[in-house]
This record gives C-alpha cells, sequence and structure tokens, in this order.
C-alpha cells in the first residue's frame, strides 16, 4: 500500500512539470546494465491492474518504465532477460508513457522519464 502512495504522489509531482513526449534527459548514456524486471500495471490514480504487465529496467537508484512502441527491440527479445541482469543500448526519455502512434486511443496520461531501447548488447 504504502508503495502505491508514494507513486501515486510521483505521478502527481511529474504530471505537474510540463514536458515534451520526445525530450531527451541529459546525462544518460550508450549502455546501460540493469535487472530487467516484469511489473503490474499501476494507473496514474494508482490502481493496480494484475492482468496487465509491463517491462522495467531496476537500475540502483530508479526503475524506468520500458516504451517498446519506441524501442527497437520488443517483448520476445527481452522476455528471455526477465528477471535477469541485461545490458542494453539505450536512451532515456520524458514525456508520454502511454501514447503510441499504432495505439493512440490507449492513453493513462502517465508521463515521466522512460527508456527506449536500442540494442541487446548482453
Amino acid at each position: 500500500m504504502k508503495q502505491i502512495l508514494v507513486l501515486c504522489f510521483l505521478l502527481l509531482t511529474i504530471s505537474a512539470i510540463p514536458v515534451s513526449a520526445q525530450e531527451k534527459i541529459p546525462g544518460d548514456g550508450s549502455s546501460l546494465t540493469c535487472q530487467l524486471i516484469l511489473s503490474e500495471f499501476v494507473n496514474k490514480i494508482g490502481k493496480t491492474h494484475h492482468e496487465i504487465q509491463e517491462l522495467y529496467m531496476r537500475c540502483s537508484v530508479q526503475d524506468y518504465f520500458i516504451k517498446l512502441c519506441e524501442s527497437d527491440v520488443g517483448y520476445e527479445e527481452l522476455k528471455p532477460f526477465i528477471n535477469k541482469g541485461i545490458t542494453v543500448e539505450y536512451e532515456i526519455r520524458n514525456g508520454a508513457w502511454d501514447i503510441c502512434k499504432d495505439d493512440p486511443d490507449y492513453a493513462q496520461s502517465r508521463i515521466g522519464p522512460y527508456i527506449i531501447i536500442k540494442k541487446i548488447l548482453h
């Protein structure tokens, strides 16, 4: 419950900051090694949907949502690395998590930093 409240607070705080959907966050590198995790979908008001799961990169400081529709790597390529360490070529962006060109009707208005994966290195 505490994690859901913290997530709600963070999402509300981030949603107050205007950002571009394609804004690149300075300081991200060309490769990153983190744990790839599968997490249940939590909407912007903190409600968990057990039937929907999403991929995140769990790094030492933060978990980053992986926006697959902008990535060059798909779910099936990432699947063998779930709950394991993975090294990827990546870019961190700041913007809308749920808005994809191929599915414009599905949007939760969740915004903030997210990762796109360009290539799996290990």
